[in-house]
Order: C-alpha cells, then structure tokens, then sequence
C-alpha cells in the first residue's frame, strides 16, 4: 500500500506539472525492487539448476519486468473513457478467482480493488465527468501486479502464477507490446505519445468512442473466459487456448492496417529472395569452376545455359575478329557468334560484358538478354568478374584443345628432352 501511494504521487505530479518517461520508468523499477525486498515476487524463480545469486538476480528481474510491464499497460490504453478501468476490471476477475482457494487476502484485496474501480466506471464511461489519469493508472496497474505477484507466493506451478493472469492481461499487453513494435520499426521514442493506439485505429474505421470500447470489453472478456477456462484444467489446454487468442489478435491486427507491420512482408520477401540470391550465387561459382576446366566449346555453351536459364533468357557470345580467324574448329556458331534463346522473346539487353583471357588477350563479348520487367536475383558482379573470366578461360581452352590434340603425344613420357620436344613442336604449329 506505501508503494502504492507512491505510484499514485508520481502519477499525480505527471498529470498536473509533467515528468519525463525516464523518471516514470525509474519510479516503476524502484517498485519492483520494493516488492521483491518485501518477499512479493514470482515464486518459480528458484530453479534447482541455478546459484543462489543468480536465482535472487533472475528473480529480481522478472519482478521488476512484470511491474514495469503492467504498469505501462493499463497507462498507454487509457486512451477513451471507461476503456483502462474496464479492461482492468476484467482482469481483476481472473486475478480474484485464482486467489480465492488459497490466498482469501488478496482475493479479497482484489475484490475491494474491482468495486471501487466498478463505482468509478459508472461516471468514467462515456460521457465521462471524472478520469483516471497518469496516478490512477500507475495506481491501478501497481496494484495489479502485485495482486499477481502476491498470489503467485503459493503457486508451484509456471502456468497458474505466470500464463493465465498473461491471458486475462491480454488486451493491455497487446497495445503496449504493438506501440513499443511499431515506435521501434518507425524509429520513433519508445516512450513518445501518438494517436496509433489500437483504440485509436478502431475509431478511424468510423466507430464512435462507446462503440470502440464496448469492442474491446469483448475482447477483454474474451480473455478473461478463456483464462478461466483454463485454470481448472490440464496444462495441455493452454495452448490450444493461447493459439486461439493468438489467431484473434492477429486478424484483428491485420484488420487495423498497421504500415509498420505490412512492412513485415516485404522483410520476409527479402529473406526468402535474399535465399534464393545465395542458392543462384553458388549455382553461378560452380558454373564457372566447370568452364575454367572444359575444353569443349559445346559443352561451354551447355554449361552457360544451365547456368543462365534462371535469370535470363538467352545470350549470345561474339568472338573477336583476331581471335575468331583462328578458331580453326567447328565451333557452335557461325562466323564467330552464337546465339542461345530458351524463351520466345528477347526483349531488352540487361548486360554486355567483355571477354579477356589469359595474358590479358581480347576474346569478345558475352551479351545477357531479359524479358522487360523481369528481375534476376544473382548478383551482377559474379557475372561481371568470375562467370566473365571463366568464360574467356573456356574459350581459350576450346581454341587450344585441337591444336594440342594434332601433337604427337607419347603415351609416357617423363624424360625432360621428350617433353622438352613436344614442346617446341607445339610452339611449331601455332
């Protein structure tokens, strides 16, 4: 009750002179200290695996976090008349029910809570004459979640203590958790006011104020049945019942047309691309390794398609005249140029690249062609730098390959004056 006090005094001075969220913030953590000083904290805290410091410092934490938390909510919905005191209302509910069997103080301490917040709604609800404000509802959620932290003494179990009084918190959490989101995405201060608040978003779908709010008592008693529905049973309905919650608070985000998380999408579209940029990457580098190492100029061409057909849709490859004079084989193409289409149209030239081999000598160009509007998702400075040199390679070896196969090879030979002669008589033919 003396914490309590405080928050209220705190509240108090922030609705008449203002204070800055960091002092707000500062007076919620010094609260939870408090209360686990005074032995009110979680009780699952004390796992048998950890020190006793560390389990003191888990505990510690979790308080506090669970104050911070609770305290934030119910303040950031108090957006419309009777909206915070409702929804925490509905709240006192669960919390009241889950003391009743074990601890009668703090379900009785909850239930003097709900009728005075009961009394206060009758003249906060729409048109309100009197409001909760920054002290009634740091006040109100103080309370709150030391009414959770106080009956959780007794609990042993995660799932009573800590899962359904979450599920009867729902609608306060769920705004609080999409501000602090949507504030974060935006790069906006986490602790900064606006009008994107769910309540907000609901009265730009056309609603009047009491018709938003009794939308979200729905939900709020929504929450409240499916904690309660939970409580008396078998740990394995909590998640059938928390996918049901979750699958109703996502489609009624989605409803509200948030654009912070509509950008969610387009992240996933870039790491399903981002993938599949990878995957087209290592394809192109293993292609490239195949080319540097064959000596055929069809299979060169064969190779290139494999490698192309993905993100293009065609080539073609023009020789130097110089380079062209000597390829004294039957190449794949006619007068130093072939041409590979694998789709009916070839629209638009994406890539001209030049072709230098070895000794910096000038092969010819390898043009990339694409379908207007299309997109490739290989990156182009793999084609410009390894595929590029690779191909030049490739074609250098196709020239060669015949000239050396005209050699007069001997099928051993490891005297340094035989493969001294083979190669003069190489150099001899050019």
């Amino acid at each position: 009750m003396l914490l309590s006090v405080a928050f209220f005094a705190v509240g108090l001075i922030d609705d008449l002179k203002g204070l800055r969220a960091w002092t707000k913030l500062l007076v919620q953590v010094g609260g939870g200290i408090g209360l686990y000083i005074s032995g009110v904290h979680f009780n699952f805290c004390s796992a048998q695996s950890l020190s006793p410091w560390m389990s003191h410092a888990v505990c510690l934490l979790l308080t506090v976090l669970w104050v911070v938390l609770i305290c934030n909510a119910i303040n950031l919905i108090d957006g419309l008349d009777g909206l915070a005191a409702g929804a925490a209302l509905f709240s006192m509910v669960t919390v009241m029910a889950i003391a009743m069997g074990s601890r009668p103080g703090v379900a009785t301490a909850t239930a003097i809570l709900a009728g005075s917040v009961f009394g206060f709604l009758i003249f906060n609800f729409n048109p309100a004459s009197i409001f909760l404000g920054d002290g009634g509802s740091l006040f109100v959620g103080f309370l709150l979640s030391g009414f959770v932290l106080a009956e959780s003494q007794r609990q042993q179990s995660t799932l009573d203590s800590i899962f359904i009084p979450l599920l009867s918190f729902a609608l306060p959490l769920t705004d609080v958790i999409v501000s602090v989101s949507r504030r974060f995405l935006s790069g906006h201060s986490l602790f900064g006011a606006d009008r994107e608040h769910i309540h907000h978003k609901l009265l730009e779908l056309g609603l009047t104020q009491r018709q938003v709010v009794w939308i979200l008592y729905g939900f709020a008693a929504f929450s409240t049945v499916l904690s309660l529905s939970v409580l008396h049973m078998s740990d394995v309905v909590l998640l059938p019942a928390g996918a049901i919650l979750l699958l109703v608070l996502f489609f009624g985000l989605r409803k509200l047309k948030y654009q912070e998380f509509l950008e969610f999408r387009q992240v996933a579209k870039r790491i399903g691309l981002q993938r599949k940029s990878v995957a087209r990457n290592i394809q192109v580098r293993k292609a490239a390794a195949r080319l540097e190492n064959t000596r055929d100029a069809k299979t060169m061409v064969a190779i290139l398609e494999e490698c192309l057909a993905a993100d293009f849709d065609g080539f073609t490859i023009v020789l130097n005249d110089e380079f062209a004079a000597i390829t004294d084989f039957p190449l794949p193409w006619k007068n130093g140029v072939v041409r590979q289409q694998w789709h009916s149209s070839i629209d638009e030239l994406v890539i001209s690249l030049e072709l230098t081999g070895r000794n910096a000598l000038p092969v010819g160009k390898l043009f990339l062609y694409q379908s207007m509007g299309s997109a490739f998702v290989v990156d182009p400075n793999l084609l410009k730098g390894h595929l590029r040199d690779a191909v030049a390679i490739a074609l250098q070896n196709a020239v060669a390959a015949p000239r050396l196969a005209r050699v007069n090879l001997p099928e051993v030979t490891l005297n340094p004056a035989a493969l001294g002669a083979v190669y003069a008589e190489s150099e001899a033919q050019g």
